[in-house]
């Protein structure tokens, strides 16, 4: 009788003696015909307590003899049970007993030959007798047990090889019970030993390896040759440098690799033993140097590599979204014991093929299930379409110019610009910002006037309600089309035509006399340099004296008003704001379809043939950052990451740009009104060239308060209720953030900081995109 005292030591000596027999996975096969093995026996049944026996030799006999003879099936129960007994004689040695240590069992079954003959019968004719005979002289090596071992289960049944090496170096954990079939009794355990044993249950006479120190450059070579060379490598192992070295072993020493991702039912066949000179990994990673993985830190360092191994892009949605979710809802890679099962099925049967030489290619594919068995394609959710008129053409404009008589207005002593300085002043008006670097000024000279058009149909956008980051984009010209005419000493007489809008907008003409303020030629000096910049350095205080003078360069336009938030843990709150609405931006279809269609140029090729957009390579990302870019561009993933209220990750890169930032300024105008967003867009640049000109870097951040104005201004957002309220209180408490009077209204929102150029500057549309000549 046990006291309660005593049951911690005793669960302490039990498990003790339990944890010697975690490393056996051979059993012991005896032989009551051989007096040593005999002996064992009688010491297995004298000394094993709570031993488990099972008998059951008379009916695989019984199984046998119709194998042997498959007309023996149709005979009497009782003549079959005969011919049995008759073939059994003395039964208890007949064939051999075997015991399985660590599960205490001891087992009677047939000896190999005809043991193999039941257990591969019905195999036949899928798997013929001649192709069985050549499968158990081949040897294949299983590195990484989840996925591995479903494949090395599923071998080991059909019997697919002579010898099997498997190799892990991790011990079982209760998370990988989800897609590893094993028991909670396991845990602790070595995966070798898990699957080796597991294999001993199945079939005790097939021949298992373990290396249970996983693969190491110490024992690649022996994993790969001892006792023969691979006829076969399977690669489920995780990680990536080992990918890449073992292949360049099995490259040199022609041994065919077989990998199955397990996501989208990826396969990857080399056939290096039918061509020597294949590229590793179909060529992917040939771009880096995987020696350097094994001694990369972050996992922002290995992404490259990773990416180039699993083909980032043609993950599934859902794995795509794991992969954002990563190491924010997530700590590892998801994987499914549905996915690692059918995995194994798969490669178990090109494995079978590939040792058979009845399938020779090499390549990836997928066989991915939710795209051959799945209800009838839908057309992709509707995206809302914006009123969009055609791209103007330059008929379109001397039409209007004369339908609106603009040219019937007195000119008095404007005089005409020559080549020369309408060269200049185009060049200085494209190199304004835009949203998007949509650039959707149209420029038109006629008559001595300068006209300012907007194309309508490049401006229209969801997050552009009422034109107004267009007016702002066009505001921002016109400062660089005065600053540039005050360089050539030209008096610019101008006038914004807001009745007109949102076609035409303004009408230049010009005089001679100009002197120009130093204050003006150092501005313009500045155009060429002014630049998005979204760095996210470390972060430097910014001066009083700098505020001031930025203050008041924006407050020389009428109403405009600057304000600048500097305090920490407002800007984290802030950045807060503008992620989530960077979120809602991509879960409503038309704000994404701009996104990745109007917006993004997912190469430089892309960018130089458009002219315009934001091309990936412009954006001072690192790799890790542009790869998640890059993964916005799947629907099926975003609607997803919608479902399980994810995208958080994506906080990450915004709120490190947020609170890398000097401050956060913010322009403010009187009202709503056309002029006052080209007003804000004159006021914005000005700010802007000279915060170029003291050394500083812009970035604009006005998602958050293009969200606010169509959910409170323009009232037409396509968002639920709840995130309605929101934005409705996320405005209060962003204008209690920037102590806003209520009679002023945000109006451009930027981060502002000190740090080098950004290498790479977006593209700007040739010149007879954006400007053309009239009559005289």
């Amino acid at each position: 009788m046990y006291t309660t005292e005593a049951v911690p030591s005793l669960l302490k000596t039990l498990t003790e003696q339990t944890k010697e027999s975690k490393e056996i996975y051979k059993p012991q096969i005896l032989r009551i015909c051989n007096n040593d093995d005999k002996a064992k026996l009688y010491q297995i049944l004298s000394q094993c307590n709570g031993l488990q026996v099972f008998n059951n030799i008379k009916a695989q006999v019984i199984e046998l003899l119709k194998c042997i003879k498959p007309l023996n099936g149709m005979l009497p129960k009782s003549e079959l049970e005969q011919l049995a007994t008759e073939r059994l004689g003395n039964a208890d040695e007949y064939g051999v007993w075997v015991y399985y240590p660590w599960s205490n069992k001891l087992v009677h079954i047939l000896d190999e030959e005809e043991f193999v003959i039941v257990r591969t019968n019905r195999n036949k004719h899928k798997i013929t007798e001649k192709e069985q005979q050549i499968l158990a002289t081949k040897k294949i090596g299983v590195i990484g047990l989840s996925v591995g071992q479903s494949v090395s289960l599923t071998l080991a049944m059909e019997r697919g090889f002579g010898e099997l090496r498997i190799a892990d170096f991790d011990e079982l954990d209760l998370s990988n019970i989800n897609r590893i079939r094993t028991g909670v009794q396991n845990i602790g355990i070595k995966k070798t030993v898990i699957v080796a044993r597991e294999i001993a249950e199945i079939d005790p006479y097939l021949n298992v390896v373990c290396f249970d120190s996983g693969i190491t450059d110490d024992n690649m070579l022996s994993f790969l040759t001892d006792n023969g060379k691979l006829d076969l490598l399977i690669d489920e192992c995780d990680s990536f440098d080992i990918k890449i070295s073992v292949r360049e072993e099995a490259k040199k020493l022609q041994i065919p690799v077989l990998m199955e991702g397990s996501d989208r039912g990826t396969i990857d066949i080399e056939r290096f033993d039918l061509e020597p000179e294949r590229a590793i990994l179909h060529g992917m990673a040939d771009h880096l140097d995987m020696k350097k993985f094994k001694d990369l830190k972050t996992f922002d360092e290995k992404v490259p590599y990773i990416a180039a191994v699993t083909g980032f892009e043609t993950l599934s949605p859902r794995m795509k979204a794991s992969a954002v979710e990563l190491m924010s809802s997530i700590s590892t890679w998801p994987q499914l014991a549905s996915a690692v099962t059918f995995g194994g099925g798969v490669s178990a049967d090109l494995s079978r093929k590939i040792l058979l030489n009845s399938l020779q290619v090499s390549g990836r594919y997928f066989l991915d299930l939710d795209e051959m068995i799945t209800n009838p394609k839908e057309a992709d959710e509707a995206v809302e379409q914006a009123s969009v008129n055609e791209l103007l053409t330059t008929d379109d404009i001397i039409e209007f110019i004369a339908s609106k008589q603009l040219d019937q207005i007195p000119t008095g002593n404007n005089r005409a610009l020559n080549e020369q300085e309408i060269n200049y002043l185009i060049e200085a008006v494209k190199k304004a910002p835009s949203g998007g670097n949509n650039q959707p000024w149209r420029w038109h000279y006629q008559n001595k006037r300068l006209h300012l058009f907007m194309d309508v149909g490049t401006a229209a956008a969801y997050l552009d309600p009422h034109f107004i980051s267009s007016y702002t984009s066009i505001g921002s010209a016109i400062e660089n089309l005065l600053l540039a005419a005050s360089a050539k000493k030209l008096q610019v007489n101008w006038k914004l035509t807001p009745e007109l809008a949102p076609k035409h907008l303004a009408i230049f003409s010009f005089t001679d006399g100009a002197e120009p303020t130093e204050e003006e030629q150092l501005l313009e000096k500045q155009i060429p340099l002014r630049h998005t910049n979204r760095k996210s350095p470390e972060r430097t205080p910014m001066a009083d004296n700098d505020k001031l003078h930025l203050k008041n360069l924006v407050q020389q336009t009428d109403g405009a008003s600057l304000i600048f938030v500097d305090d920490p843990q407002k800007i984290k709150r802030l950045s807060e704001i503008a992620t989530t609405t960077d979120l809602f931006r991509m879960f409503i279809p038309q704000a994404h379809e701009d996104f990745i269609v109007k917006e993004m140029r997912w190469t430089p090729d892309e960018a130089a043939r458009t002219e315009d957009g934001i091309g990936i390579h412009t954006l001072d990302l690192g790799v890790n950052d542009q790869y998640g870019i890059r993964l916005l561009q799947d629907k099926r993933m975003l609607r997803f990451l919608e479902e399980i209220k994810g995208g958080g990750a994506f906080s990450r890169l915004l709120t490190q740009q947020y609170m890398s930032s000097s401050a956060i300024g913010l322009i403010t105008m009187p009202s709503h009104g056309i002029e006052s967003w080209i007003n804000c867009g004159i006021a914005a640049e000005k700010m802007w060239l000279g915060a170029t000109a003291m050394g500083y870097q812009i970035h604009p951040v006005n998602v958050p308060l293009l969200f606010f104005y169509k959910n409170s201004i323009e009232k037409s957002i396509t968002l639920s209720e709840e995130r309605k309220l929101y934005l409705t209180q996320a405005e209060k408490e962003f204008n209690t953030i920037f102590e806003k009077s209520q009679d002023s209204n945000a109006m451009f929102m930027f981060r502002i900081f000190k740090t080098s150029a950004s290498p790479e500057k977006t593209i700007r549309k040739s010149n007879d995109k954006i400007f053309s000549i009239g009559r005289a």
